[in-house]
């Protein structure tokens, strides 16, 4: 028996396996996040360029009581409820809020306040 006239098909099986590796291999290294957390909070995510007026100010708070994602939602979600009070940042990991308002419009009390009767303490930071 002449074995050339036969194909070997054996190795053409491995071709979808090795290939579905290496794709895999390269999505996975693609939507890796870095191991440092510099991607989590940044200290002075408003921080304004000098030189430029604005009617804005940042207030930091430090908030106790926050142990997971939900409870900085709670907490951002209290705070964007202050009349004045153009965003928030909040990280339960650093135990701070980063809150943009409008000058004049909102105070740290009433940021406080928000963040107490949503279940948890602050203080100024």
């Amino acid at each position: 028996m002449n074995t050339n006239k036969y194909l070997n098909l054996g190795y053409l099986s491995l071709i979808p396996v090795a290939f579905g590796i290496i794709i895999s291999a390269s999505v996975v290294k693609a939507v890796t996040l870095p191991q440092d957390n510099t991607v989590c909070l940044n200290p002075k995510p408003y921080e304004l360029a000098e030189g430029k007026s604005t009617n804005e100010e940042q207030i930091e708070l430090k908030v106790k009581g926050m142990t997971c994602g939900a409870c900085s939602k709670t907490v951002k979600s209290a705070l964007l409820k202050v009349t004045g009070v153009k965003d928030a940042v909040v990280s339960h990991d650093e135990g701070k809020a980063v809150v943009i308002v409008e000058k004049g419009k909102a105070n740290t009390q009433e940021l406080i306040k928000a963040v107490e009767n949503a279940g948890f303490s602050a203080s100024k930071n």
